[in-house]
């Protein structure tokens, strides 16, 4: 099943299948409304950028954004701030 890979690879493997089916009904004869749809549905998709796998910050990342704190290590409320703050992004993303 096409779903069940959340990987890069089933990005691909999808990518493929919808370029395989838009080259089948580019090269369809007589051509119904459904056909029709299908084709401008699978431009649509494939005309979207690939999504970007969503990456968290790292503890050096944070230090960066928030000031050196020599070698303590990021952790606590410092990292429940940031870890909110990521998960109200991805989710304003669509991620």
């Amino acid at each position: 099943m096409w779903g069940s890979d959340t990987g890069k690879g089933s990005e691909m493997k999808l990518r493929e299948a919808a370029e395989m089916a838009l080259q089948y009904f580019e090269d369809a004869h007589g051509l119904e409304d459904t056909e029709v749809a299908i084709k401008e549905a699978l431009r649509e998709a494939l005309a979207q950028p690939p999504q970007k796998e969503w990456v968290r910050l790292n503890d050096d990342e944070i230090k960066e954004i928030i000031g050196p704190w020599g070698d303590t290590p990021i952790r606590g409320y410092t990292r429940k701030l940031f870890d909110q703050i990521e998960d109200k992004l991805k989710e304003k993303n669509g991620g």
